[in-house]
Formats: C-alpha cells, sequence, structure tokens
C-alpha cells in the first residue's frame, strides 16, 4: 500500500470506466472519507481534478477548486491550485469528500485523471494526508450532473488507490467564496398525494450564481423535476431528482437563477411532499463597497443592476456570466469588470490573479489568445491594474515581448497594418438579423442577411480590420509605458515608433477624408487561409462605429476631427449598431472628448431598456439577440458615471497623486465614493452649492 501523499481516487480494478476525465469519459461522483482525532484544531488543504465539496462530521465546509483558467486555443495550462480550511474544535472529525470525475462548466479544470488531494495540519506541521488509507466509494445515485436517482442503493467503502497524476498543486492566492442561503420571494409546502403531480414556480428578487438546494420528504417513489433559469427562459437547466426516502438535495453544478419551476411526481401510494426550497448563493467576497446616489432615480437604479450583475459574475475567475462560465477567455469583459472594481470594490485580488492567469495563457499559446483584440487588451489591462494599485508585479515583460513580437509578424510590409492576422475578432456581440437598413453605404451591420452573413464576433477583414489594428496601437502605447516603469527605455522606444507607424497607416489607409470617418477595413483579399474564424472578404464599405470610438478613445483621430467623429457615433445610436458591451469604450471617448454632458447621460439612461427587460440582472444585449441576463460586461455605468461626475484623473500610481474636476451634468445632486488602496474618497455635488471632498491623507489633490 503506498502511503506518500498523492491525488488518490476510485479502484481502477472495480472502476475501469470512471479512470479518465477527457471530454468523452464518463460522469461519477466518488466520496471520500477519513476519521482522524485531532487533538489540536487542524487545518485542511484540499484540491481536486475535478471538483469537490468538503465535510467535516456531516457539516458542510465549501467547495474548489480555484480555476486555473484556460482560453479557447486549448493549451492546456497544469496549473492546479489548493484551497486551506481552518476547522475549530478537537476531537474525532470524520472528513468526507464528494469528487466529480469530470468537468461540467467550461470554467473547471480537467488533466486527464480524476483524483483528491488532501492535507492536513496541525500545529503548523502535516498530520495526514490524501494516501491509500483513505476509504472511497462511488455514488451510483448519482448518474450525471443534472440527474440523481436516490433509489440506487449504496455500495461499500473500498480502499483508494492513488493515481498516475504528476500534478503539483499551488496555494490559491484567492479567498474563499462567500455562500449565502437566498429564499424564494413566497414558498409554501408542494404536496403530491398517491400518484398525483404537484407543481409549482417560484421567483428570486434577483439573479444569483447560485447551487439550488431541496428537501424531499417522502415514503414512497417519487421524481421531481426542478427547473431553473434566469428569467424568460434565459439559461434553462432541468434537473431530475428520483427519490423513495427523505433527501436534502444539493445540485454540483451552479448556474444563474432567478426563477425555478418544480415538478413533484408522486408515483406510489404514500404521501411525497417538498418542504423547502432554497438557493446557496455564491461570489467572491466584498470587503467594502462605495456607495453612489443621486438625483436621479433611473441613473441609481441603473448603477445598481450594474453592481449586482458584477458581483454574481465574480468567481474564482471573473466570468462573463454565471450562465455562461466560459473560462478566461473573455478578456474585454474582465478588463471592464476590474476597472468597476477599482473604483467600487476596494479589492483588486481577483483582477491581478486574472491578469497573471492571462500572462500565463499567453505564454503557453506563444503570444496570442483565441480572440485577437482580446489579446491586445491584455497590456491595457496590466498597465491600468498597476495605475489604480501601484503594484508593478504584475508587468511581465517576457509576455509581452511574445505578445507583440506575434502581432508584428501580423503586419505587412506594403502598408503597414494588419494583414496576416489569422482572423479579426471579437469586435462586438453583433450578430441579429434586423428589416431596418440604418448602416452607411449599404446592408445592415448587425444582419446575417443583410451583411452578406456576416457578425462582428468573427467579421470579415473589411468590418473588422480597423479595430484590431487600432488595439494593437493601443497595446504599442500601453507597453511602451509599461517598459519605462520596468526600466526598459530601449524597448519603450521600440513601441513607441512602431505604434507611430501603425497610427500614420491607420490615418493614411482607413481614414476616408471625404466622409471625415474610418471604415471598417479594406476590401481587399485576405493575405491568409480563410476560415470558419476569418470569412471571405466583402467588397461593401463599412463605416463601422466600433471604430470610429476606438479612433477617438485611443487617440488616432486628429484631435480636430473627434468631435463630429463621436458625434457621428452617438448621435441617434442604434440599439442595432452596438451593444452595452462597447459602451464602455464609447462612453469614456465621450468624456475624454468633454462630450460626456451631450451624450453620456442619455446613453447611461438608454439602459432603461435594459431594466424593463430584466429588472433582475444585466442583460448581455438589447432587444435584437436571444443572450442571457447575468452579463457584466455592459456593466461599465459603474464606472463610467463615477469618472465623469468626479472629473477624477490618475497623476501617479495607486492615487498617490490625482486630479479632480467634479461636474454635475444635468443631475441636482450626486453623493458618491472611489475606493483606493488608502481608503474611499467621498464626494457630495449639489447643484449651487460648493463642492465637498474627502480624501485619505496619503492622497495629493491638485
Amino acid at each position: 500500500m503506498r502511503t506518500e501523499k498523492s491525488f488518490i481516487w476510485l479502484d481502477s480494478s472495480l472502476f475501469p470506466e470512471y479512470q479518465t476525465n477527457t471530454d468523452n469519459s464518463k460522469f461519477c461522483i466518488a466520496e471520500f472519507k477519513k476519521t482522524i482525532d485531532a487533538i489540536y484544531p487542524i487545518e485542511i488543504e484540499i484540491t481536486a481534478d475535478t471538483r469537490y465539496m468538503l465535510f467535516v462530521n456531516d457539516e458542510y465546509i465549501g467547495r474548489g477548486p480555484v480555476s486555473a483558467g484556460q482560453d479557447f486555443l486549448f493549451e492546456k495550462i497544469d496549473d492546479i491550485y489548493f484551497d486551506t480550511y481552518s476547522i475549530k474544535g478537537t476531537g474525532k472529525k470524520e472528513i468526507k469528500v464528494l469528487v466529480t470525475s469530470v468537468s461540467t462548466v467550461l470554467t473547471e479544470n480537467t488533466y486527464g485523471i480524476p483524483g483528491l488531494w488532501v492535507g492536513v495540519k496541525s500545529l503548523g506541521f502535516e498530520r495526514w494526508h490524501s494516501d491509500e488509507s483513505w476509504d472511497v466509494r462511488l455514488l451510483p445515485s448519482r448518474k450525471g450532473e443534472l440527474l440523481t436517482d436516490y433509489t440506487e442503493k449504496e455500495q461499500e467503502y473500498h480502499k483508494a488507490r492513488a493515481t498516475a497524476s504528476r500534478l503539483e498543486p499551488k496555494k490559491s492566492p484567492l479567498s474563499q467564496l462567500d455562500e449565502e442561503d437566498i429564499y424564494p420571494i413566497y414558498f409554501d409546502k408542494i404536496v403530491a398525494d398517491a400518484n398525483q403531480t404537484a407543481r409549482a414556480h417560484l421567483e428570486f428578487d434577483k439573479i444569483y450564481s447560485a447551487y439550488p438546494c431541496i428537501s424531499i420528504k417522502c415514503d414512497t417513489k417519487c421524481t421531481v423535476k426542478m427547473t431553473t433559469s434566469e428569467m424568460h427562459g434565459a439559461g434553462l437547466i432541468e434537473e431530475i431528482i428520483v427519490t423513495d426516502k427523505d433527501v436534502v438535495h444539493i445540485t454540483p453544478r451552479m448556474r444563474a437563477i432567478g426563477e425555478m419551476d418544480i415538478e413533484l411526481v408522486n408515483q406510489g401510494d404514500g404521501r411525497a411532499e417538498i418542504d423547502n426550497v432554497y438557493i446557496t448563493y455564491t461570489h467572491y467576497p466584498v470587503y467594502i463597497e462605495a456607495i453612489f446616489n443621486t438625483s436621479d432615480s433611473l441613473i441609481n437604479n441603473v448603477y445598481d443592476l450594474c453592481m449586482h450583475t458584477l458581483k454574481i459574475c465574480r468567481q474564482t475567475i471573473h466570468l462573463d456570466s454565471p450562465t455562461h462560465q466560459e473560462h478566461l477567455a473573455c478578456t474585454g469583459d474582465y478588463y471592464i469588470q476590474s476597472m468597476i472594481e477599482y473604483f467600487n470594490l476596494g479589492d483588486s485580488t481577483l483582477a491581478e490573479f486574472d491578469i497573471i492567469r492571462t500572462a500565463n495563457l499567453i505564454r503557453a499559446q506563444k503570444g496570442r489568445l483565441f480572440h485577437t483584440t482580446y489579446s491586445l487588451m491584455y497590456p491595457w489591462w496590466v498597465f491600468d491594474h498597476y495605475m489604480h494599485t501601484g503594484r508593478d508585479n504584475i508587468i511581465e515583460l517576457d509576455v509581452l515581448d511574445m505578445l507583440l513580437n506575434r502581432f508584428d509578424g501580423y503586419v505587412s510590409s506594403e502598408n503597414g497594418l494588419l494583414e496576416y492576422s489569422p482572423d479579426y475578432m471579437f469586435v462586438d456581440w453583433v450578430v441579429s438579423s434586423c428589416e431596418r437598413d440604418e448602416f452607411l453605404d449599404g446592408g445592415n451591420m448587425m444582419s446575417h442577411g443583410k451583411m452578406e452573413g456576416y457578425s462582428l464576433h468573427h467579421p470579415p477583414k473589411a468590418l473588422g480590420q480597423s479595430v484590431l489594428c487600432m488595439f494593437y496601437y493601443n497595446a504599442l502605447v500601453k507597453s511602451a509605458q509599461l517598459y519605462e516603469i520596468k526600466n526598459d527605455s530601449e524597448s519603450a522606444q521600440k513601441c513607441r515608433i512602431k505604434a507611430e507607424k501603425i497610427k500614420h497607416s491607420i490615418n493614411k489607409h482607413l481614414f476616408d477624408e471625404k466622409r471625415g470617418l474610418y471604415v471598417g477595413g479594406l476590401n481587399t483579399p485576405n493575405l491568409v487561409e480563410e476560415s470558419q474564424w476569418l470569412p471571405k472578404n466583402t467588397d461593401t464599405v463599412y463605416y463601422l462605429k466600433q471604430a470610429n470610438t476606438l479612433a477617438v478613445l485611443f487617440g488616432i483621430a486628429p484631435v480636430e476631427k473627434r468631435r463630429s467623429i463621436l458625434s457621428y457615433v452617438a448621435k441617434d445610436l442604434s440599439k442595432l449598431e452596438m451593444q452595452p458591451y462597447f459602451y464602455h469604450f464609447l462612453l469614456n471617448a465621450l468624456y475624454n472628448e468633454g462630450m460626456f454632458g451631450e451624450y453620456g447621460m442619455s446613453i447611461v439612461r438608454s439602459y432603461k431598456d435594459l431594466l424593463d427587460k430584466c429588472p433582475k440582472g444585466l442583460s448581455e444585449a438589447w432587444d435584437n439577440m436571444k443572450c442571457d441576463y447575468s452579463h457584466a460586461w455592459g456593466a461599465t455605468p459603474a464606472y463610467s458615471l463615477k469618472r465623469a461626475l468626479s472629473g477624477i484623473e490618475l497623476l501617479e500610481p495607486a492615487y498617490k497623486k490625482i486630479r479632480i474636476s467634479p461636474q454635475l451634468f444635468d443631475l441636482e445632486f450626486a453623493d458618491f465614493e472611489i475606493t483606493t488602496p488608502y481608503g474611499k474618497i467621498e464626494i457630495c455635488l449639489k447643484k449651487g452649492e460648493p463642492v465637498l471632498i474627502k480624501a485619505p491623507k496619503q492622497i495629493e489633490i491638485i
């Protein structure tokens, strides 16, 4: 019997079909247990491949592990992290762990061999660990992530076996997720008499990132179908529970929940009832939160919805939404969420670890992420994190070198533009069709049918090249600043020279002097192999509003043309032309050009349509596409409003020196706070009265 610390799992001679966790592997849940005699309080270090739930003396302790993050290029990162739990009290401790064999959502990482890894410390020394002395059994009731049959006969325990896993777990730098039980707005017992069916519809006050829990009492066989969704059927998940005895069922899969339908089918002569239903809301801890209150209740409601949606997307990585639970591949989402956090939550820990994990992905994939524009957002994200926190540990020059070398290779020597990129994604989530033709020079940019079958997720060159070139320019500018921070002046100067070259090429080849606008890209043929992500180019000329927004935001457009360009973008902006995601760039471009009062406030108020559509969570998109209602990529008003109202400008990292130029725009008053590494900046604005500003003493305001 092997006794050294290792990953342990079901005996392969007894359960050969559950020994891998690749895409084609079978689902199961294994239950491990070990009883120890603790003379002193203990500390449990634990991880699992793929997921675990930890119990001590039948008391639930926590779930994990922290996600290592991945990308759609599927270059596997072998990082795995262990969580640490402090257990009070002494005496007998029965440790039980449920381990899921395969991943059930994208954020869950699998490494080929399922298993449990545990270390139990007392007085700082490891006294017990995962080895072949642990007992384990298969739970035959857990037939799938969404199918449980408690009528199955329980199996006997056998001794665990060490696996061939070569993973070396690392200590997680993150705090444990907070968990809170949330109950329906109204619930009464659901009772089904013999051979009868009972149904109930339950509503929750908001959409939550949660695990549903249900208590069933019966002395007869019954089947429960539990259907959860956000709202209007979005994110719908059906789960089946079969039982002939009393059970409290906790699902292994987190999802976004705003409502729930329950069907209880009594298949026997006895009585069956559901006497309790709740959801366990999980999210990254919120230790401090800044306030925001204005004279406009609509704007306050927009802000509140943005902040709630942000919180449910903060898990062990930032999520695009708890419905999709995509791994660390949506950099644009996480960048926006981080900016909101700097101003409102005063905690940059999750953002920093996401940046580190993104750097690991860029290294593994030799300089790029699956989405090419998202790859180029990495230097911007790193620079803004440094400015808001003062932490330069996340500036990894080898990653910048690799990223920029990759994209330098996409530049054409003939026109200086990115011509050899494998694709031009991602621009915006504009994909659905409509009848109205609102786009200049033919076709509707949003329509598959009217736009020659194209989408701005993976557009042709004529709709994506300008945006990619502009992100490349911004990446060079931000990288130059990062190299300077790390005292690499030579690399910084090279970046500045390349930035000026691409800026010149953009203005020479992509700016239409007659229209005073930027085109979406050239209409020339592709110079690289076409694929599902790079369609054949089109002859149609598009004056893409996203490209024109970035030209102003990044300072590419000539100063004298910026206001007219933004007026073109913002005036009569159709909700079919730009999704809430891109409003982050637009609102900040408007602020930079002193046009927030002219257009920005009305754009924020247009979020009323999203509140009307779903008041429980922030919709991914306007009405032109089917989407989820738990998507924080559009939550920028929680950042952009405070930036515009305060006029804050960071002159030195970590808010050591700032400039504040407050203005109310069309509001009567605004009371709000901005979180900093030193505490909160408090700002009180009231029409006709002096501005009140209170800031930590470490911050110099000019």
